[in-house]
Parts: C-alpha cells; sequence; structure tokens
C-alpha cells in the first residue's frame, strides 16, 4: 500500500538505538543536554532568538498563550478549518476563540475577514501554516496585536526567504511522528523572543525557575531528552526531504491541474507539502484509490464552528468547501516516481 505519512519508513532506520544512544548512555532523560543542544540549533535553524521544547504543539500553543498574558475576557482570532488544538488552547487559557474564514486553495486566514471581528478585546491572531502553506505573517502584525504562527505543518518552510520560525512574536511547532520533522513521541518547540521564550519554559516546568524554586502556577509540558536527541539526528535532513516533497507537489501539479483543484502556494512563501490536499467532487475517489492501494484521507471534514465546544452563529463558506471536498494523497519523501505515476493514473482512471 501507498501510504500517505512517511512515519512507516523512518522507523526503518538502520541501528535506530543511536538516535538516542547518549541520552540513553548518560541517563538524562527530562532535560538533559540533548534537550538545550536542540533548542540552540532549532532557534539557529529558524533565525530565532530563542527556543523552547515543549511537550507538544499543543502545548506550545497553549503556552505562548499564557506567556503573552491571555487569559478569561480576551479574544484570540484564528480559523475553524484546521486542528483542534489551534482553538482548544484559546478555550484551555479562558480565552474566546474568534473565527474568521480562509482563503480556498491556500488555506490560510482570510486577511479581509479579520477587520469584520478584531476589537479592543483583542489580543492575538493565530495564523495557520496549514498543510505546509505559510500565512502572510507580516499583514498579520499590521493589525496591532501579538501574532502567533501555528507552525505545526510547515517546519522547514521559509516566508520572504525567511525561515519559518523567527518571523512571528511566537512560533509553535509540532513534532507528532507524522511531521516533516518528526520525533517518536509526541513534541513540540516554541521560538520567539527570548523574554517570551524564558517564560515559557518556567511554564512548561510546574513553574519553577529551577528545582523547588516556584514562581507561578504552570504545567508539565517537557520535551524530553530522547525525543530531542531524535530531532538532532533529523533535522540536518529536514530541507532535504522538503525539496522531494516539493518535487513530488510540482509533479502534481502538473498532471492534475485539469482534473481537480490543487493547492496553490502563496507567492511570498515556499510551501513545504505537510500534506497535498485536492478539492474534487469525483464519487467515491477516496475508495477507489484505497482499492488500488493508495492511501487518501480527508482532513478536517468538519469546522470546528459546527462543534458545540466551539460554535457561533457565522457561516465560513471556503472551510466548508474545503471540508467537503478536500482530500489529502500520499506526497512524503520516500515516495518513488513510480509510485507518484501510479496515484496519479489511478486518480485519473477515477474520473
Amino acid at each position: 500500500m501507498i501510504k500517505l505519512s512517511a512515519f512507516e519508513y523512518e522507523n526503518k532506520l538502520k541501528n535506530p538505538q543511536n538516535l538516542f544512544k547518549n541520552t540513553f548512555k548518560n541517563k538524562s532523560f527530562i532535560h538533559g543536554k540533548k534537550l538545550t543542544e536542540f533548542e540552540e540549533k532549532f532557534s539557529k535553524y529558524c533565525k530565532a532568538k530563542d527556543c523552547a521544547g515543549v511537550s507538544s504543539g499543543t502545548s506550545a500553543l497553549q503556552l505562548s498563550l499564557l506567556a503573552l498574558g491571555i487569559g478569561p475576557g480576551d479574544e484570540v482570532i484564528t480559523v475553524p478549518y484546521t486542528w483542534i488544538s489551534t482553538a482548544e488552547c484559546i478555550k484551555q487559557v479562558g480565552a474566546k476563540p474568534v473565527f474568521v474564514d480562509i482563503v480556498p486553495h491556500d488555506f490560510c486566514i482570510n486577511l479581509v475577514d479579520i477587520n469584520e471581528k478584531i476589537n479592543k478585546k483583542t489580543k492575538a491572531i493565530i495564523g495557520v501554516d496549514l498543510y505546509g502553506n505559510v500565512c502572510d505573517i507580516d499583514s498579520l502584525k499590521e493589525f496591532g496585536v501579538p501574532v502567533i504562527e501555528d507552525a505545526a505543518q510547515s517546519a522547514g518552510a521559509l516566508y520572504k526567504r525567511k525561515r519559518v520560525g523567527g518571523i512571528a512574536d511566537l512560533t509553535c511547532f509540532s513534532f507528532y511522528p507524522t511531521k516533516n520533522l518528526s520525533c517518536w513521541g509526541d513534541a513540540g518547540a516554541v521560538t520567539g523572543s527570548s523574554e517570551l521564550i524564558k517564560k515559557i519554559k518556567i511554564l512548561r516546568n510546574h513553574g519553577q525557575t529551577n528545582k523547588f524554586n516556584i514562581q507561578t502556577v504552570g504545567w508539565n509540558a517537557r520535551m524530553d531528552t530522547i525525543q530531542a536527541e531524535i530531532l538532532l539526528n533529523k533535522l540536518p535532513y529536514l530541507d532535504k526531504w522538503n525539496n522531494r516533497r516539493r518535487e513530488i507537489a510540482k509533479i502534481y501539479d502538473k498532471e492534475l491541474d485539469d482534473l481537480v483543484e490543487i493547492p496553490t502556494e502563496n507567492k511570498e512563501s515556499r510551501h513545504v507539502y505537510h500534506q497535498y490536499v485536492i478539492l474534487h467532487d469525483i464519487k467515491d475517489l477516496e475508495l477507489k484509490l484505497k482499492k488500488q492501494g493508495i492511501q487518501s484521507r480527508k482532513y478536517y471534514p468538519v469546522p470546528l464552528n459546527k462543534f458545540n465546544a466551539y460554535k457561533d452563529n457565522d457561516e465560513y463558506l471556503h472551510s466548508e468547501y474545503c471540508g467537503r471536498y478536500g482530500l489529502a494523497i500520499p506526497v512524503h519523501q520516500y515516495l518513488t516516481n513510480k509510485e507518484v505515476k501510479t496515484i496519479i493514473k489511478a486518480i485519473k482512471d477515477s474520473v
């Protein structure tokens, strides 16, 4: 079967125990040297001022809001067409998520719609780099509130020739096993200003500046050292892997443009195609691909505003359209050209 994710291939690396041999040898499983090393190397890679490794992309978002002092009575603008974490973290700190629609095909936040929702209660905007396409960070900054970039799917992407991670006020990453840069468990990171990252490092470790020196209410949201060491070993390959994803996406663009609606790349960014999502109305396409051994998947079929926990009275037509007609097809770096041709043929034969 041609899988949607590259995770199974990465588990076949030779001698995988070498990816965390130093941590195992030193027994430094929590806050070990490899975590500090990863934070330093990843912040340098992103050209960010500082980095905090945390337990997940969700905790990265939550701690970012807390570091900005956002809480009850505040509002945070974001999109309903995204993974639940983006809005969940807003609720977790007691604030209100305020939704605006996306732009179809690039799947990013609609800047025009923000003007209708922003007000004195708005304390931040969370822009989502959905499927690896970077939202317009500079334009978001012009609204005059802190910008949190949800870069869970865009590690290694570029915006105006700058690496994602050093552009927004805070940038949140996920290293979940299926991501472009992935570990073998749940982990994440936040990059941004040294002052805010210092707060996040305290919040992630039970509110301690050091052991038993408790400064505030905190969380257990640390990245363990084994995951950090795995990420250190993978980071040098990230650009190569992303380049291969882009090569595959270009082939899809050329071959599928007349059959389905293909994703677009924002002109200011360099898409890294965590997912390649087509929009189509081909009857039973997912089932037809499955019968040929090709995995595909719908992402975010129900916009978050449709769930009771996040319900509002507005309609987000583009989000609903993408949820209804979007389908992710394999795009990971381990696909061969022969497999890519097989996928294209299967889609063409399904029309």
